[in-house]
């Protein structure tokens, strides 16, 4: 007997939907994918298409971060190699899970001067200049600002609810501050109220609790943006022995010319030492910074980022600069004492002896 031809199953031939591709997705939902995912991906990411590249650069893609909370803290690190390029060299420290390297940036125009403001850095010319450049994190790319109502060499530039403040050290005259307004773009001039006393003589300044604070020779002065005028907060004893200061959720940091790190106890005005055996370890160790040549400190989402060249016999013999950089979290202990535990610490760029460190600071995007 011939067997009866089985007949197909009828459930059998309906034809089974493809699988959903990520590429088919609507642009607003890759954007959000996408914007969860951390910024150190986001160069690999975009070799993937031309869209990718296209959502990658948008700047909805870092409001989107902004809105959900992924935003994260980006070290850009500017050196200067004169005169063999005449333009200073950007670098960003590249985040990994078990490591992290500077990865080189483009060479940009001869800038000095920084302030971290959301999505841009604002910059004032190295030589006399009242020309101001903005270059935006996002896209790497630069744009012109608004010129300042003078020319100005070595100036400090801070960022403070939405203005950008500007201050010329060593300049006598009643220029020597004026304020920027972002949203109007509009240069204003400061009156320098009670800061005659050291308006020629300062080396250390920095944003702290919303005001900006100036390190002089013997006293801590603090101007006040809402009220416009400058006040004695503070004297200090060790003015010749701090190199450079940042502020951490209130508290101040500083590291001394010999390598150790300090923090501002308000309450009996002086600089008191971090303690622990990871900053004893850091300081004596054969490339720690005891024996540094230059130091930077930043704040780093509420840790320390230090940066510091080591001066071994053995570079200064091959004429090389190696960078190194640690991070550093801080807790506060009942006794009153401030303990240092060291995150990482590692060498992450070598140069030539030639280069000449010029700023560093940390925008969150």
């Amino acid at each position: 007997m011939i067997p009866k031809e089985a007949k197909p199953n009828q459930k059998e031939t309906k034809t089974k939907p493809l699988p959903l591709s990520f590429s088919s997705l609507p642009d607003d939902i890759i954007e959000t994918i996408l914007a969860r995912l951390s910024k150190w991906n986001y160069p690999n990411l975009s070799l993937v298409s031309k869209r990718f590249l296209f959502l990658l650069s948008s700047p909805e893609l870092y409001t989107t971060r902004s809105h959900i909370g992924t935003t994260e803290p980006c070290l850009y690190f500017c050196l200067e190699d004169l005169p063999n390029i005449p333009h200073p060299k950007w670098f960003t420290l590249w985040m990994k899970p078990a490591d992290e390297t500077l990865a080189d940036e483009d060479e940009i125009l001869e800038d000095y001067s920084l302030v971290p403001v959301p999505s841009c850095h604002h910059l004032q010319h190295g030589p006399p200049s009242s020309r101001v450049r903005i270059f935006d994190c996002r896209s790497h790319t630069w744009r012109d600002g608004p010129n300042m109502l003078v020319s100005r060499e070595e100036a400090y530039a801070f960022y403070i609810d939405g203005k950008i403040y500007v201050m010329e050290n060593g300049r006598k005259d009643s220029n020597w501050m004026e304020v920027l307004d972002i949203k109007t773009q509009n240069w204003s001039p400061l009156l320098s109220h009670g800061a005659t006393e050291f308006r020629d003589d300062w080396c250390l300044i920095n944003v702290f609790r919303g005001k900006i604070y100036v390190i002089a020779e013997e006293e801590n002065f603090a101007y006040d943006p809402k009220e416009g005028t400058w006040e004695v907060v503070g004297t200090h004893k060790c003015y010749g022995h701090i190199d450079v200061w940042c502020a951490i959720e209130d508290v101040m940091f500083c590291f001394t010319n010999s390598g150790y790190c300090r923090w501002y106890d308000t309450k009996s005005r002086e600089w008191r030492e971090v303690k622990g055996s990871d900053m004893e370890v850091l300081h004596k160790s054969e490339d720690g910074l005891a024996g540094r040549c230059l130091v930077q400190i930043v704040n780093h989402g509420g840790k320390l980022l230090v940066i510091w060249v080591p001066r071994t016999e053995e570079y200064k013999a091959k004429r090389k600069r190696r960078i190194w950089c640690a991070k550093i979290a801080f807790e506060k202990r009942l006794e009153g004492e401030i303990w240092g535990k060291l995150e990482w610490v590692n060498e992450v760029l070598t140069v030539t002896k030639s280069y000449k460190f010029l700023s560093c600071l940390v925008i969150t995007i």
